[in-house]
């Protein structure tokens, strides 16, 4: 798994490849035990209840048609449920396994222009990206996406270089999947590298093709599958929610986000991207003074980046996972440059920079490891210290004698740590401020049959994937007084101000617990810092509804 070359092995021996390779394995199966929250609660959610329902095209959450994403995700995850009844496991595994698929297409697409070495470190570096150990813990949409547009990028750039009419019906496979994966990006990013890529080549008159409406064909009847739902729920301004107001009123801010950070993605790319970030942007540089050179082999990867890069930076909703979809390309680009200048005699100044670079980031994220475990939110667990410690033994060992697996091996070793870190440590330590899984299981322990678990002000939808019987979302004060008006018993998980409503309107209930509360969304430095994170912390509260308020 961790080869870099035909001839040499990634590490100082075998039983060192094999060991970090077990270690990069091992964090991801920690992240499949890991709770979830926000958007991956809510998807969890949805895909429980095509488990309970048996309706795989109609999708719902708390009693309510689901307009904002297409169904891959939860079709791939639902059968998952089947198997081994619903949990973050079954949840999550579907996901991972999927991703096998962009690594692989990552070195199979970077392997149609450069060399096996390059290949290879591509789809370790994306492996290895904080990108995919993070995404693959708080499941997003974009991890299928960025799966299915790599693919589809290796058999369009198969096409044109063969011509064979499997890689295009592939292509067609592939962006007919992303676009049900997350929408129109999925055909966005791979018809602008590939433009980008034959006007740069003077190929353009190879889009007049017959195979090419073929793959077309196949895409489309994909995308008519994914959105028989849509359409028969909310006719056509679902379909024109998913082709243009659910993109165009991000970009605005209709929909989310209300102001723009034009430099979000340069900055969040390095730690998002870590331990290969800084190596990216080098990267991306000389890629683009190749280009103007004209000594560029490919433009398929910058033609994929600019373009949407341009797109989501000037867009006034802005998040990490937005670019995702860029990851294998970044990777890429990244893996060819490492390997050009480290293997080149000329350029000995820049050789001596990337390994600066590279050792700067890996202490930084040795030295976040132990600022996090140590004072942020201390271990005292003998197993999870021991596991960094033999992860660190590798680099006391002697070291392959070339540049790039010295650096490699420190750099993969260093973000395996940190992804661990947050795995076996973090996240447990920061859900217990994550007070809905508490409440649920409190209701699910002590609530009658019958009885559900509505949410009142509180935007944590996934109460309704761990309530064994959530009940409905209220929007505002009016839905407040309609469960209340209900004859029948039931529960709320709600905010302050959602407890003295509930007060003031003189119904008859019980404050069965209140719970100090933080989402992981709002990690704060007030929050990690202990000494101010209980002024960070709100209540919730768990009540109890009696019919005798009725």
């Amino acid at each position: 798994m961790i080869k870099i070359t035909s001839k040499r092995k990634f590490g100082a021996d075998r039983t060192v490849s094999v060991l970090i390779g077990a270690f990069i394995l091992f964090t991801y199966v920690l992240g499949l035990f890991v709770p979830v929250t926000s958007d991956a609660g809510k998807y969890a959610a949805i895909s429980r209840i095509i488990y309970e329902t048996g309706d795989w095209i109609n999708l719902t959450i708390h009693f309510e048609p689901y307009l904002q994403k297409p169904p891959l995700l939860f079709w791939i995850t639902a059968p998952f449920y089947f198997l081994f009844g619903p949990s973050e496991v079954a949840f999550k595994l579907p996901v991972l396994l999927y991703s096998v698929l962009a690594i692989y297409s990552t070195y199979r697409f970077a392997r149609l222009f450069y060399s096996r070495q390059t290949a290879r470190l591509a789809a370790i570096m994306l492996a290895t990206s904080e990108f995919y150990f993070l995404f693959h813990n708080d499941i997003h949409t974009d991890v299928l996406l960025t799966a299915n547009v790599i693919f589809a990028m290796w058999q369009l750039a198969a096409y044109f270089k063969q011509k064979r009419l499997i890689n295009m019906l592939l292509a067609g496979l592939g962006i007919g999947l992303a676009l049900i994966s997350k929408g129109p990006i999925g055909v966005f990013v791979p018809l602008t590298a590939v433009f980008a890529h034959l006007i740069y080549t003077r190929r353009l008159k190879d889009v007049f093709n017959l195979k090419i409406v073929a793959g077309a064909l196949l895409c489309l009847l994909i995308l008519a599958l994914g959105l028989t739902g849509l359409y028969n729920q909310f006719g056509w301004e679902g379909l024109r929610f998913f082709f243009w107001e659910n993109n165009a009123g991000r970009i605005s801010g209709r929909i989310k986000g209300s102001s723009v950070d034009y430099f979000f993605y340069f900055h969040t790319a390095l730690y998002i991207f870590l331990p290969w970030g800084i190596l990216f942007f080098l990267s991306w540089f000389f890629e683009i003074k190749s280009l103007l050179k004209k000594k560029s082999i490919e433009l398929y990867s910058l033609g994929a980046i600019v373009p949407y890069w341009i797109v989501i930076s000037v867009a006034q909703a802005q998040s990490p996972h937005y670019f995702m979809v860029l990851s294998p390309f970044m990777a890429v680009l990244s893996a060819k440059w490492l390997v050009f200048f480290l293997q080149s005699e000329r350029h000995r100044g820049m050789k001596k920079a990337l390994s600066v670079i590279q050792y700067i980031t890996i202490v930084f994220m040795w030295v976040l490891i132990l600022g996090l475990c140590l004072y942020a939110f201390p271990s005292k667990s003998f197993l999870f210290w021991g596991g960094l410690i033999v992860l660190m033994v590798p680099m006391l060992l002697p070291l392959p004698q070339t540049q790039i697996n010295r650096i490699m091996l420190r750099s993969v070793i260093a973000i395996v740590a940190l992804s661990f870190s947050i795995n076996a440590h973090l996240f447990p330590a920061v859900f217990k401020y994550q007070s809905v899984i508490p409440a649920c299981n409190t209701f699910n322990n002590r609530a009658k049959e019958g009885e559900m678990l509505n949410s009142y002000l509180s935007q944590h939808r996934e109460l309704f994937f761990y309530a064994k019987t959530p009940g409905y979302f209220l929007y505002d004060s009016a839905d407040l007084k309609k469960c209340l008006t209900r004859q029948k018993s039931t529960w709320i998980y709600t905010n302050d101000e959602g407890l003295q409503q509930i007060a003031e309107s003189g119904a008859s209930f019980e404050l069965v617990e209140s719970f100090k509360h933080r989402s992981l969304s709002g990690f704060t430095p007030g929050f990690i810092n202990p000494a101010t994170r209980h002024s960070r912390l709100k209540n919730m509260h768990l009540v109890h509804i009696s019919p005798a308020s009725n």
